[in-house]
Formats: structure tokens, C-alpha cells, sequence
């Protein structure tokens, strides 16, 4: 008998199927069931009349059998046909055809299904991300809906700390400067000019008029002050270091604004051209999750699902091409992740586009914790275990290249450290090294994982006892989640300022680099630091920056690994793709391509990879 899911009575019946299924989990499709209308009707939260009803009406659409018996005390047959995952699924579908994609999304997420079951559904709805063109009596609307594994801590860019929090931050607010990482200099953003004085120490910026935020009223020399003043404040901001140098923020006039600082410090520009010095409105409290900015999009509507941004027309710079942007909080297995990248994909349709990610993977021994790892030797058999040129050519995309800095340019430059199995044991035996476990910790991300396994392999083969423990990525807003670990295995993702990115690296309390060092490293490290500042050429900071990294190596407290690749398949309607230093397209820049058709122009859906 065929079955009319999508008839209006069946609509109800498949969801209180989905339900009583789910009150019977521990039994298989096929098998037995004694049970009692009664009971039913307690698993459906139905009254009798309409319990018997739905029994029905579930019994001629196939779903289950149900064979009653009369009589006190005697117990009726149920036998499940439908499995449960053919009736979600099904589900979902009508809930995507007569509903909307939201309420799928919600059912998906809410129900208590099985975490492989979710895994399937969420793989289902996979064609419904992407770039969707309608035409309104309005005119043309262009939304991207995209899916994120990683939640959304904050977009408070004082307390911003993971890459998927700054990219979208990015297009919520802006800067009085910006970087190009063309040029490696600095163009105009709120501030339509600024100028040095009294040796680096005094900076003096001048903002553009007609700046608007989000919420209508004009920026003013009054808002950056207040915005520098609440990080200088709260000793709580994590980079709340990166501007521990200004002395004060004088307001010369409405659309003028000076610095003046303790020290000379020439990577001032850098430091205002960060998303941690986002303008933000004096006359508003700061609400993490709906923040207001003057960037090109402002947030609609913010919950532990969805994140909309919609374009914000008065931008200064101006309007943005894409109306709408949805972000769903999407999270997936690892096998379905891995599914999902061996998918096809049409090339007739779409450009494949690689790119270089900015920064490296590294390990980095906790110097504040005591352990066997506090003696040098035992640093040092770890790094001769880490094979970096092996390991990449073991395990292969997206690690791309061996690691010998922080920055990729300089790592093609390096020479590589010579590294051995036996010399790694050697060290080991001559250490104080006494089979004690060393616990490391890394993130919950394919990579990391697939490096770990890689890892436990070489140890094994040395007589290294390690512990490995995977935590989840918003861990890193606690500050003491890493004080219990040897070792931490990360990837430090530099946006396009590269110099910044190392500032940050060594300087910040944030970092978990700086984290992990002992009292003594990080006042070291402080005094390094110092004579970087000093220097007006970015070549010799850069320079100053790299024997840092090289002192740490030396001591082996850190190991680096390797650099990644980022790939993308974009459709080819999809035009002005830029990528910021993070991987990820500036949605400032995207615009559509819309397919033609002479005698109508229809509504459109574009697949777009978005990661």
C-alpha cells in the first residue's frame, strides 16, 4: 500500500509516530510489544479518543501493526514497521516543503534522537545551505545560509578568541585603520587620516564625517575614547594587554581624537587596526550576542541556532552586495564531516580554490606545571619524535608543509632540525624520565585527532607514556581548562597582519602559547618584546619576533609541525571571492551572478561552501 506522507491528516501522525517510536527505543522494527492503550496514550500525551484515533490511522499508513485485546488485565500487540530514521527523515522533508527550513533545522536539533540519527538528517539538509536568489515585489533578495560546527561564544570583539567569532565580528564593526597585507601598510577606515608625533608616542586620528551606527547615530570622537577606555578598564579583557601602554585618549573635537602613550611603540597602527579596537557606541551597553557596530552588516537575530546578519544599507564604505547572511550552528560527526568532503563536486559548476592559511600547528610543554617535562631532556626526546616532513607526507591534505616558524614565507626558508627515533630515545633514557605519564590536551578537530593517533604511534616506540584528552574549542575562554596538562597540541590561525598576530601570540594572556609559560619565560619574553616596539621597520620586528620563536625551540618548550592548506569550492555564480587571513571569504565582497533567462529571470539557488 503506498503511503501519503504529505497528506494534512498524516502530517500529525507521522510526528506522534516519530514519538511513540522514540518511548520504545530498546526494541527492534518487527518485534512484539505488549502494552496498553493506556500506556500509549501516556507516551503520546493524547486523550484516549484521540490515541485510538492516531493507532488508526498509523496502522493504515503502514508505520506499525496494532493488534488489541479486550479484556481486564489482558495486554495489546505493537509491532513497529517504519524504522525511526525513515520516519525523521521523511519528516523533516515535509517540515522543509510546508514549513521552513528554521523549523526543520529546530526538529532536527530539539527531538531526541540519536546523535547518528541528527548526524543523517543534518547531512539530508545539506542542499538547503547555500546562496538562494528570490525575487519579492520588494525586488531581488540574496541570502547565504551557511553551516558552523563551531557554537558562537561571543561577539563582544574585546572578548573575541576563536577564528569564527573574529571573521564574523569583521563584518560587524570596523576599525579606524586597516592592514593590507598587500602592501603591509595601512588605509583609512573610520579615521579618514592620523599622524605621528613626538617620536612615535603621540598619534593623533581624524575621523570621516556621516559615519552612521547601526542603531542611526553618527560616530563621534567620544565613542573611540570610550571604546579604548572600557579595555583599559577591565584587567579581564583578554588582550587587555595589547593596549596596556596608553597613557590616555584626548578628545580634540568631535571628529578628533589623540593618543598619547608610556612608550615609544611603532606597532600602535597595528594595534588600532585590530578587531579588539572595533568602534562601539558610547551610549550603549555592550550585548555580547546582538552587539552594535558600523560594519556592513548588523545582527537581526542572535540564539544557541541561528545567527542572522542583514546588510546594513548606510554603510560608509558601501552597501554590501548579499541582503541576508544566516549562520546555523550545524554540529557534525567526524564521519560525516569526512563524508561530506568526499562528495562530489560538479566542476561544471563550480571553481575549486585553494588557499594558504596563515600561522602553523604547534606543541607547547606547560612550563607552570610540574612534571618530568620540566626536565630539558625529556623536551628534547619529544622534539626528535616530531618528524614534522614525515608527518606531513604520512597524513597529507591539508597539511601542506613542515612548520620551522610561525610564518609560512620563513619556513620555506629554514632548514629543517634534524630529528631521529634513536636519538629520541637516547635522550629519553638519559633524562630522569621514569615512566611517568605526560597528559596532553588538544581540540576536538579531524586534524588534531588524526595527529594524536600519529603521535601515540612514535611514542610507543620510544617508551614515552602519553595520555591524550580532546576538549572542545570555546575552552579556551577558561583560563585554568589547560593547568592540569604537560603538553597542548593547537593550531594558531594569524589573521592577515601577521606582525600583530605574533604580538598577540607572545603578549596576551589569551594566547595559549603565553599560557603555558612559567613566570621566568614570560618575563623574558616581556623584555623581548620591548626592544620590538622600538623598532620603526617591519622587517626588524619581524626579526625580533623570530628569535623569540627560536629561543623557545632551542629550549624545546616548543614544537611546531605544520602549515595548512584551506580549500573551497565555490559555484561559479559566485563572484568577488577575497579571503581574509582566517580561510574564510569577506562577505563584503560577494556578489552574484544570476543565471539568465530571456523571458523570465526565476529564483535561483546556488550550492556555496562556506567553512
Amino acid at each position: 500500500m503506498e503511503i501519503s506522507y504529505f497528506r494534512e491528516a498524516a502530517m500529525n501522525v507521522i510526528e506522534h509516530y516519530i514519538n511513540l517510536r522514540l518511548a520504545f527505543m530498546d526494541t527492534e522494527e518487527e518485534e512484539i510489544i505488549e502494552t496498553t492503550t493506556a500506556a500509549i496514550s501516556d507516551c503520546l500525551s493524547c486523550t484516549m479518543r484521540n490515541t485510538n484515533h492516531l493507532i488508526n490511522k498509523m496502522n493504515e499508513n503502514g508505520y506499525l501493526n496494532w493488534i488489541p485485546q479486550k479484556g481486564r488485565g489482558r495486554k495489546s500487540a505493537l509491532i513497529f514497521h517504519l524504522p525511526l530514521n525513515d520516519a525523521a527523515s521523511l519528516n523533516v522533508k515535509r517540515l522543509l516543503k510546508e514549513k521552513s527550513f528554521e523549523e526543520a533545522y529546530r526538529y532536527i536539533m530539539e527531538t531526541k534522537f540519536s546523535q547518528s540519527i541528527k548526524d543523517t538528517l543534518l547531512s539530508g539538509i545539506q542542499s538547503e545551505f547555500g546562496l538562494q536568489s528570490i525575487t519579492l515585489s520588494s525586488g531581488r533578495k540574496d541570502t547565504l545560509k551557511i553551516p558552523q560546527e563551531t557554537k558562537i561564544h561571543t561577539l563582544d570583539p574585546a572578548f573575541i578568541g576563536i577564528v569564527h567569532e573574529a571573521h564574523i565580528a569583521y563584518h560587524i564593526f570596523d576599525t579606524l585603520i586597516r592592514y593590507d597585507k598587500n602592501s603591509k601598510s595601512y588605509s583609512p577606515g573610520i579615521a579618514l587620516a592620523w599622524d605621528e608625533t613626538k617620536g612615535g608616542k603621540e598619534w593623533t586620528f581624524y575621523l570621516r564625517k556621516g559615519v552612521l551606527f547601526h542603531h542611526g547615530r553618527l560616530v563621534e570622537a567620544k565613542d573611540v575614547q570610550y571604546t579604548i577606555q572600557r579595555i583599559l578598564n577591565n584587567k579581564e579583557i583578554p588582550y587587555h594587554t595589547l593596549f596596556s601602554g596608553i597613557k590616555s585618549v584626548e578628545i580634540i573635537d568631535e571628529i578628533t581624537v589623540k593618543f598619547v602613550l608610556e612608550e615609544v611603540n611603532y606597532m600602535f597602527l597595528d594595534i588600532m587596526s585590530s578587531f579588539f579596537s572595533s568602534i562601539l557606541p558610547h551610549d550603549c551597553v555592550v550585548n555580547p550576542a546582538k552587539p552594535i557596530g558600523t560594519g556592513p552588516y548588523k545582527v537581526a537575530k542572535h540564539d544557541d541556532h541561528l545567527l542572522v546578519l542583514e546588510v546594513f544599507p548606510y554603510y560608509f564604505l558601501g552597501r554590501a552586495f548579499l541582503d541576508t547572511i544566516e549562520i546555523w550552528h550545524v554540529p557534525m560527526s567526524l564521519n560525516l564531516e569526512n563524508k561530506k568532503q568526499k562528495e562530489p563536486v560538479n566542476l561544471s559548476e563550480h571553481n575549486i580554490k585553494t588557499f594558504q592559511e596563515l600561522g602553523s600547528f604547534f606543541f607547547m610543554f606547560n612550563m607552570k606545571k610540574q612534571g618530568p617535562h620540566q626536565d630539558q631532556c625529556v623536551r628534547l626526546a619529544f622534539q626528535q619524535l616530531i618528524d614534522s616532513k614525515e608527518l606531513v607526507e604520512d597524513l597529507g591534505f591539508p597539511r601542506r608543509m613542515p612548520a620551522y616558524s610561525f610564518i609560512y614565507e620563513r619556513s620555506s626558508q629554514e632548514h629543517c632540525l634534524e630529528t631521529s627515533l634513536t636519538r629520541a630515545k637516547q635522550l629519553l633514557q638519559s633524562s630522569m624520565y621514569k615512566g611517568e605519564v605526560l597528559k596532553l590536551a588538544t581540540f576536538d578537530f579531524r586534524e588534531a585527532i588524526e595527529d594524536m593517533n600519529w603521535l601515540k604511534k612514535r611514542c610507543d616506540q620510544i617508551g614515552l607514556n602519553i595520555d591524550i584528552s580532546t576538549i572542545n574549542s570555546t575552552d579556551i575562554y577558561q583560563n585554568d581548562r589547560f593547568d592540569c596538562y604537560d603538553l597542548i597540541y593547537t593550531g594558531e590561525t594569524f589573521e592577515e597582519n601577521e606582525e600583530l598576530s605574533l604580538y598577540m601570540l607572545y603578549s596576551s594572556e589569551h594566547s595559549i602559547l603565553r599560557r603555558a609559560l612559567s613566570t621566568e619565560f614570560r618575563l623574558e619574553i616581556d623584555e623581548k618584546l620591548k626592544m620590538v616596539l622600538l623598532e620603526k621597520e617591519i622587517k626588524n620586528r619581524v626579526d625580533r619576533f623570530y628569535f623569540i620563536e627560536k629561543w623557545l625551540k632551542e629550549v624545546a618548550v616548543l614544537v611546531q609541525t605544520y602549515h595548512t592548506l584551506e580549500e573551497q569550492n565555490y559555484h561559479k555564480a559566485l563572484n568577488g571571492i577575497t579571503v581574509s587571513g582566517y580561510g574564510m571569504p569577506d562577505f563584503r565582497h560577494l556578489w552574484v551572478k544570476p543565471k539568465i533567462d530571456i523571458e523570465k529571470q526565476a529564483d535561483a539557488s546556488y550550492s556555496i561552501y562556506i567553512p
